[in-house]
């Protein structure tokens, strides 16, 4: 081997191993900002999806209460913890009522988004949840619905 071809050698793997680091670099760049930007978002959509639907069993286990007990003006549930019962106002169509307010709705029948990140705005028969600003989904008494928006 010559000294000409020695020196190419180590130009290629100099070359190769620089083209390494930058592939790595890049790879870790990437997992970076999936777990530092994406994935934060993720689990925050993730605990939404949780609480609603958490809701919506709620929402069923009330209107199967209420048709068990003989379709009364309201119904006994217990709470999340299971610690204290909650009176829950049912409506003619055995959905739990909107007129004690949206909020308090939640707190009967909710999961765990704190009140002070939810914000409510209702009408006759409805209640629409807000978080941070965004509308969430939107809750009608009348046939039990609850929309995502």
């Amino acid at each position: 081997m010559t000294r000409a071809t020695t020196d190419e050698r180590k130009g290629i793997q100099r070359l190769q191993n620089i083209l390494v680091v930058l592939l790595l670099l890049i790879l870790a760049a990437v997992a970076a900002r999936m777990l530092l930007i994406n994935e934060p978002q993720t689990w925050r959509q993730t605990e939404l999806d949780i609480a609603k639907s958490r809701f919506i069993d709620s929402l069923w286990l009330a209107r199967t209460e209420w048709m068990r007990r003989g379709k009364p003006r309201e119904v006994t549930l217990l709470n999340e913890s299971r610690e204290q019962q909650v009176k829950i106002p049912m409506n003619e169509q055995g959905w739990p009522a909107v007129e004690q307010g949206c909020l308090r709705l939640w707190q009967q029948l909710g999961g765990d988004i704190p009140i002070s990140a939810l914000q409510t705005d209702g009408g006759n028969g409805y209640c629409r949840y807000k978080v941070n600003q965004r509308i969430w989904f939107t809750y009608y008494s009348r046939q039990g619905q609850v929309v995502q928006e």
